[in-house]
């Protein structure tokens, strides 16, 4: 399953300091998250990022996104996002 998120970032946050933040979620939260196969970042010449997120089943995906509504380290990367520009979506991974 993958997990597609895009959003922007708040006025008072650098492309550097997401980056360091991101690192540090990757490292101390996302990649300690059960089902998580892989997940990367990207920003497109707008403004606008996208993370993709390859899970092993939405089960693994609900249940990381619960558990990052209490974690600091989850928190405190999420507050570098507009949270009204941050859209999600999941998709089915075809076999083959």
């Amino acid at each position: 399953m993958i997990e597609i998120t895009k959003f922007r970032l708040t006025n008072d946050v650098s492309s550097e300091d997401f980056l360091e933040k991101n690192a540090e979620f990757q490292q101390h939260f996302a990649y300690r998250q059960e089902g998580l196969l892989r997940r990367t970042v990207a920003n497109g010449l707008d403004g606008e990022w996208m993370s993709i997120t390859w899970w092993r089943s939405m089960e693994d995906a609900r249940r990381s996104a619960a558990e990052a509504l209490t974690s600091p380290v989850a928190l405190e990367f999420s507050s570098r996002l507009h949270a009204p520009s941050i859209a999600t979506e999941y998709f089915k991974e075809l076999p083959g």
